[in-house]
């Protein structure tokens, strides 16, 4: 009776076992339908294709693992430097030569606890590009000098951050020292040539001169061109020298003095209306009338001057150029800016041009050379939105006339918007070089820092 009981029992037992093994086996097979083809067509039953595929997953996973540590230590090696930060701005990793070009003293990257970036590295700056980039989730780069207690003079960096998942920021450095000092030489070896330059052709322009009134018929047409190319090669000289001062003494070049701005560019304007009265161009200004700024004024009159003249270069005829004046405020709300816009109707900068269009020397396309003849078509402007012509009050009120005959002639050296960047990055604003999407034309805003 008992063994009845005991086979009774073991039967059941059995029973159970072998409907949880085809439970089991089916939960398998489900789960394994949801895996590529290959696995739940295979013969080998669910539990051995599971098995199979676990190994599988391991062996990917090792290999990964591998991959991840071999780019880690070639970011590790590199001789650029690389930092990133999670989403909360703690610093997630670092390379060696992060570390050299920042000071850290830190042997390996692993020695960083997950501290806030600005702990360990005090630069505002790189915590400004961070949030740029997380803000705007594209690339972004910052050239800034690095200043550390155990360094004489500034370190010059250059930043590009990127996006990553979960809100990580990777940022490459490299040093621009030696860029730095091979801008500089070039420079002071520009500038030293034009100093040498500078005597011979004022001596060679008073012999040209003289000789003029002594030659009649052909000689005399000879003459003449030949002392409009030394003029012009004087006057290539004179940009030279004044970028050259610009560039290495910045404000300390600088008289201050107060300054209506918006009177100066009217003055600047009616210094060139005979050129733009030739192809019929009219200013067309909107914004502040009356805007004192503490600057130097022969040295912005020179600015508007370059971009007034570039303007009138490239507009069609019959088209207006147009001049926005306002007050800005910061992204921060901290700072104020005084925003002067210059826009044109011509056919713009191109797009490859843009990032050199400061540089010195620099020719883009032939829309925007010297003596190409622009675009014709007319572009349309909204009466409604036009911009009021200046007041003939406004033009002749606070004009210092005896400044401008200071100034070097304007006239195609290549070397205007390179003068003119410099001597607002003096007055510690920016200029800034795009294409007006309205317009189509040639947009340049400058701004200036307001007290």
């Amino acid at each position: 009776m008992e063994l009845v009981g005991f086979l009774a029992g073991l039967g059941i037992g059995l029973g159970l076992l072998a409907w949880s093994a085809r439970q089991f086996n089916y939960r398998l097979e489900q789960i394994i339908r949801t895996l590529p083809r290959d696995y739940y067509q295979s013969t080998l039953s669910p539990l051995s294709r599971l098995t199979q595929l676990t190994h599988q997953l391991q062996e990917e996973l090792q290999h990964h693992e591998q991959e991840r540590l071999g780019w880690q230590d070639i970011l590790y090696r590199s001789p650029i430097g690389y930092l990133q930060v999670n989403d909360a701005d703690n610093l997630y990793w670092i390379n060696q030569q992060a570390c050299n070009l920042l000071k850290l003293r830190f042997q390996s990257w692993e020695a960083l606890p997950n501290r806030l970036l600005l702990e360990v590295v005090r630069s505002i700056e790189l915590d400004q590009l961070i949030n740029q980039v997380r803000t705007g989730q594209q690339g972004q780069k910052i050239d800034w000098t690095m200043h550390l207690s155990d360094w004489s003079q500034g370190k010059p960096l250059r930043a590009y951050g990127i996006p990553l998942p979960k809100g990580h920021v990777g940022i490459f450095i490299e040093d621009r020292t030696e860029a730095k000092n091979l801008a500089e030489d070039r420079d002071r070896w520009t500038s030293d040539v034009a100093h040498e330059l500078k005597t011979p052709l004022t001596s060679i322009r008073l012999m040209v001169e003289t000789l003029e009134h002594q030659m009649s018929g052909q000689h005399q047409t000879r003459i003449e061109r030949l002392l409009q190319e030394v003029i012009r090669l004087s006057d290539l000289v004179k940009d030279l020298l004044e970028l050259s001062r610009i560039t290495f003494h910045q404000a300390q070049t600088l008289k201050r003095q107060a300054v209506n701005v918006p009177s100066l560019i009217h003055k600047a304007w009616l210094n060139l209306e005979p050129l733009a009265q030739q192809r019929n161009l009219s200013l067309f200004y909107q914004g502040l009338e009356e805007f004192t700024l503490d600057v130097d004024k022969n040295r912005l009159y020179r600015v508007f001057l370059n971009l007034l003249d570039n303007a009138i270069k490239y507009s069609p005829v019959d088209q207006p150029i147009i001049v926005q004046v306002e007050v800005a405020q910061s992204a921060a709300d901290v700072d104020q800016w005084l925003c002067i816009d210059i826009i044109d109707t011509g056919s713009g900068f191109p797009a490859e041009a843009l990032p050199h269009i400061f540089k010195r020397f620099y020719r883009s396309d032939p829309s925007r050379v010297r003596g190409h003849t622009p675009r014709t078509e007319a572009v349309d402007i909204n009466p409604h939105t036009a911009l009021d012509p200046a007041p003939a009050s406004l033009l002749l009120s606070e004009l210092d006339h005896g400044a401008s005959s200071a100034l070097p002639a304007l006239g195609g050296s290549g070397l205007g918007l390179a003068i003119a960047q410099q001597i607002i990055l003096a007055h510690q604003g920016s200029i800034q070089a795009r294409n007006h999407p309205q317009t189509g034309g040639a947009w340049l805003r400058v701004q200036l820092p307001c007290p």
